[in-house]
């Protein structure tokens, strides 16, 4: 089974620790050293390697620096981050680039993207959602895999998709959902993540410490829980929402 280490941040790993990883997709942010250095593959050479890309936000350190900042619509929600206005084709452009840089920049030494937020974008513009994945293939001169966040109707549709993340969706946590997130659980996540399966894509869930107060009260839907355990090749359990903890999933 597969692990997944995702880290949000620049510190170094303990270098024989990431020597050791072996079949791990690890995630990096596009600033970090090991990214920035071209020695991601050299850090982590058992493991896949993936460079985080969010095409519906822009990070703010990377926006202070922008000699032409995008157009923007206020900010997100859950994290406070800019938007981007992806309706704006310079908006949409900043997004292909700016993954586009990373590959090419860093192509000999990553495996792919992950991809975050694309949910956003479905199901009122999945054509965009889909568009992104097709102009960054495009505008490079290799495929790169892809590893996408949730997204669910996406999945079909992206020919070398490699992994994907259940993000605040483990077997722990859906065993003590309500009942209208256990309908959605069955009928979209199961039913998605059987067919991803079926490819050969590899499954990872993620849950965070701030979730863990759903288990008070609640009763256990023991049935869906070993369902959902037998679908995925790791979970991820109480993680801070920051994920700038070096850590591996079980």
């Amino acid at each position: 089974m597969s692990s997944l280490c995702v880290y949000f941040g620049t510190e170094m790993p303990d270098p024989r620790w990431a020597a050791e990883l072996i079949d791990t997709d690890v995630v990096l942010e596009p600033y970090h050293p090991l990214v920035q250095r071209g020695a991601f593959r050299d850090a982590f050479p058992n493991s896949r390697r993936y460079v985080y890309v969010n095409p519906t936000t822009v990070d703010p350190w990377i926006l202070e620096r922008a000699a032409t900042p995008p157009p923007l619509i206020g900010h997100d929600e859950r994290w406070g981050l800019p938007r981007l206005d992806l309706d704006h084709r310079s908006g949409f452009d900043w997004a292909v680039a700016s993954a586009v840089e990373v590959l090419r920049d860093h192509g000999e030494t990553v495996d792919g993207l992950f991809v975050d937020d694309l949910d956003r974008l479905i199901p009122d513009r999945l054509d965009i959602a889909m568009d992104y994945i097709v102009q960054v293939t495009t505008r490079l001169d290799w495929e790169p895999g892809w590893f996408v966040n949730r997204a669910f109707d996406l999945w079909p549709l992206i020919e070398g998709l490699d992994a994907v993340l259940l993000e605040d969706i483990t077997p722990e946590l859906v065993a003590f959902e309500p009942v209208g997130r256990v309908r959605w659980v069955r009928e979209i996540v199961i039913d998605n993540v059987r067919k991803a399966r079926d490819r050969g894509v590899r499954i990872h869930s993620l849950g965070y410490a701030d979730q863990e107060s759903i288990r008070h009260g609640a009763a256990r839907d023991e049935h869906l829980e070993l369902e959902l355990t037998g679908l995925v090749d790791s979970v991820t359990s109480g993680a801070d929402r920051r994920l700038s903890d070096w850590r591996v999933s079980r």
